[in-house]
């Protein structure tokens, strides 16, 4: 006899809370699989929108591309059914470059706050991803601090 399924929205909290796991332990494509094959993903503090797992799967690379021992550090889930919020903080330190700016070696603590529409499989079909890219900035010394 088989044993029922989680309910939908259980899956979706832990599908998330598998893929930021995964993604501390560098496992890029497993932490991709969150997402379906087609999806579309807005990245809105950099302006970016992804629509494959494959774009996604570059995305959470060039992560660690700016900090190799960056980590999801904290994060705390809120199920909303087909809606999960994960708010966390990422921590590391900038070794590599972040565009135009060159590694500082300065240590960062980033707070992040994404929100997922899952479909019945447990796949993110929609996906908004925010952070404060000014307070990553000031953090890294790459711009003065206000007055």
């Amino acid at each position: 006899m088989s044993r029922p399924l989680s309910p939908p929205r259980v899956r979706h909290v832990e599908a998330l809370r598998e893929a930021h796991l995964a993604w501390n332990a560098r496992l890029y494509s497993r932490a991709a699989l969150v997402v379906a094959p087609i999806t579309l993903v807005t990245d809105h503090s950099r302006g970016q929108l992804l629509t494959s797992r494959s774009m996604v799967h570059r995305w959470l690379r060039e992560w660690v591309m700016v900090a190799s021992n960056v980590q999801v550090r904290d994060a705390r889930y809120v199920d909303g059914g087909d809606w999960v919020t994960a708010m966390y903080h990422l921590a590391g330190t900038q070794d590599g470059p972040l565009g135009d700016f060159p590694a500082s070696s300065e240590r960062f603590l980033l707070d992040v706050c994404e929100t997922w529409r899952f479909n019945a499989d447990a796949q993110a079909v929609e996906g908004h991803f925010y952070a404060d890219g000014l307070g990553l900035l000031l953090q890294l010394g790459h711009l003065a601090q206000p007055a």
